[in-house]
């Protein structure tokens, strides 16, 4: 055996038995024999996946048909490879483990990971079943095939396996969060909100099961603005004060009139609502302004992400890396100000901001205050929150731009179309929102509308969910509660492409808006369409969304102030064919005039917003040394 040779089965033999350091200097001595010597470049790149150093590990070998003989490796650098976001490395490397040892449940388990992280339900479930029927009582395949299922819109299953885990582990955190989930998307807020504490009494130290709890208690109308913000404050107790004291002064230039670093921290850069109020007005930020650094949150990319890349001066994916390493980078890349893009939403990682990585601290778009002392400013406008009205609660300084929202306008987008009940001669109403949002309290107001207008009927669509019998079921026995026979819905299924989910609304008449969560994309992608909305207004952000988008293209008079004036107004726009008829020709017009699709303006009072921030902090900081300058004299 030849020298290289020797070398290498010792480096490989380090490997196995975990000395890796010994490990990674063998396979760099037969390198330095044999420079070209593929299996100790192989290895060398699943050590550093082993290690969490996904670019190296990717570098350094070809994952798909790496001919390396240990699955236990193959399984280690598919975790470090899905952590950097190269989720179909790390597919490629789990499938190379799994067809080394076909019964390895813990490879199957993972694989299913990277299907639902990559937004792939179907094939998710079908490995996690797999990994379950390779290990009996699998309680992690069983807990994560739990979302997945209710992705397919197999909510009983997904029921089934979630009752499964708890039945083997009463106290496991996740399944309830995962069980509060399925509840909160059939609209059982009330059996959510109580699943979410039994989740967080099991483990109190998960946040995101904390802010999982905080999303469920907006939906809520019983809840009040009060008991919203002492909600939040409790959280930042729980998760965010202790890090307080980790924070550390920041030495970044302070002239307040130099070029900005922005940073945007989100989970969003991806085919997400979110997203499409994002992306047209962060490619207009002015570069002689600002330097745009986007700090990646997505579990999985997609083109929606390219595009995010392609406007970042600095694109960073920061997915795999817990908060103090997120705002460590945040910290060396000297940001002056960092937005942070709907914190308490899913994925994203609102703790990065308690640890004060960067002097300004932001919230856009979050569901109400972030609770945390550590964020600085909330962005909001005058119609979401009017000065002289507004009773939402903040930590935070309420910064007004003069449209907080904004949306891309669709391209390609299908051709308009006349009201359906111009001629089936019967009104079609419609809500293509989350059902989480369709409550107790909005069915029976939506069946008062039907009351209203006699032979009416309502379409209901909303990706997969109402295609699941148990779903539809549920559904169709609250609207019979209210006198509404199932002749009068329509329910809706299937995954769209956007440009056929558009097409869709041409079969609506009049969107009927949720509440106290309105619509935000579901409403604009509504008017887009020339599909007039009725909303019933309500005191917190996320209840004013689409009465704002309304006044702004002068639609004011189809807010509601209470429930008698929703019913009211949706009767009267059904009987108005003339003015839906213009409606469908005007209101697309009306949105590209209007500051909602501004992207230009909508960029520019963001801009303006952080430098004015940015201004106040450079003055207090000079206060603050002259203050301690004094002090030290």
């Amino acid at each position: 055996m030849s020298d290289p040779a020797r070398r290498f089965v010792a480096a490989a033999e380090a490997h196995r038995a975990g000395r890796l350091a010994e490990a990674e200097d063998g396979y760099r001595a037969v390198l330095l024999a044999d420079v070209d010597h593929p299996d100790a470049r192989r290895m060398l790149g699943l050590l550093a996946a082993q290690q969490g150093r996904p670019a190296e590990a990717l570098a350094g070998t070809a994952m798909a048909t790496d001919r390396a003989d240990d699955p236990e490796l193959h399984v280690a650098a598919a975790g470090a490879l899905k952590a950097g976001g190269w989720l179909l490395a790390a597919q490629a490397s789990l499938r190379r483990a799994l067809a080394l040892r076909p019964g390895f449940a813990e490879a199957a388990y993972n694989l299913g990971n990277a299907d639902a992280a990559r937004g792939r339900p179907e094939a998710a479930t079908k490995v996690y079943a797999r990994a379950s029927a390779l290990r009996v009582n699998y309680v992690d395949a069983l807990n994560n095939a739990g979302p997945a299922l209710l992705a397919e819109g197999r909510i009983a299953e997904a029921r089934r396996s979630l009752a499964r885990v708890l039945a083997l582990e009463p106290g496991h955190a996740g399944a309830w969060s995962n069980l509060a989930v399925l509840h909160q998307a059939t609209g059982e807020t009330g059996s959510a909100i109580l699943r979410f504490r039994r989740g967080l009494a099991a483990d109190p130290g998960q946040p995101a099961i904390h802010s999982n709890l905080l999303f469920t208690l907006t939906y809520a109308e019983s809840v009040d603005d009060e008991t919203i913000y002492r909600a939040f404050r409790d959280w930042e107790a729980r998760h965010a004060r202790p890090l307080y004291a980790e924070a550390r002064p920041h030495d970044n230039d302070r002239d307040p009139e130099r070029r900005l670093r922005i940073g945007y921290l989100s989970a969003d850069f991806r085919d997400h609502p979110v997203a499409h109020n994002l992306i047209a007005s962060l490619g207009r930020h002015d570069r002689r302004e600002v330097a745009l650094t986007l700090y990646a949150l997505p579990r999985a990319g997609d083109a929606m992400t390219e595009r995010f890349r392609g406007v970042a001066d600095c694109w960073r994916w920061v997915a795999g890396q817990d908060e103090r390493q997120i705002a460590a980078q945040i910290r060396e890349d000297r940001i002056d100000v960092l937005v942070l893009v709907a914190p308490h939403t899913a994925d994203n990682r609102p703790l990065v901001a308690a640890l004060r990585p960067a002097p300004v601290q932001v919230a856009l778009y979050d569901l109400t205050t972030t609770g945390m002392a550590a964020v600085d400013a909330w962005i909001t406008d005058p119609l979401i929150h009017p000065p002289e009205r507004t009773t939402e609660r903040f930590v935070e300084t309420l910064v007004p731009v003069p449209c907080l929202v904004n949306h891309a306008p669709p391209s390609p987008s299908p051709p308009l179309a006349r009201p359906p009940s111009a001629g089936a001669g019967r009104i079609t109403f419609g809500s293509f929102n989350n059902p989480a949002k369709v409550t107790g309290r909005v069915i029976a107001l939506w069946a008062e509308v039907l009351d209203a207008v006699p032979g009416s009927r309502l379409l209901l669509k909303y990706l997969s969910r109402y295609g699941s019998p148990e779903m539809a079921g549920l559904i169709r026995d609250r609207f019979a509660a209210h006198g509404v026979g199932p002749d009068r819905l329509e329910l809706r299924s299937g995954r769209l492409p956007r440009m056929a989910q558009l097409a869709l609304l041409n079969e609506v008449d009049i969107a009927l808006d949720p509440f106290p969560f309105n619509g935000c994309t579901t409403t604009f992608e509504a008017l887009w369409m020339g599909v007039p909305v009725v909303t019933l207004e309500g005191s917190r952000f996320l209840g004013r969304m689409s009465g704002s988008f309304l006044r702004h293209i002068g639609l004011g008079d189809l807010v509601a102030a209470d429930a008698a004036a929703y019913v009211a107004l949706a009767a009267g726009l059904a009987s108005d064919l003339d003015k839906r008829i213009q409606l469908r020709r005007e209101l697309r017009e009306r949105l590209l005039g209007s500051p909602l699709c501004d992207a230009d303006a909508h960029a520019r009072s963001l801009v303006a917003a952080y430098r004015n921030l940015w201004r106040d902090w450079c003055l207090s900081s000079r206060n603050q040394s002259v203050i301690e300058a004094h002090r030290r004299t």
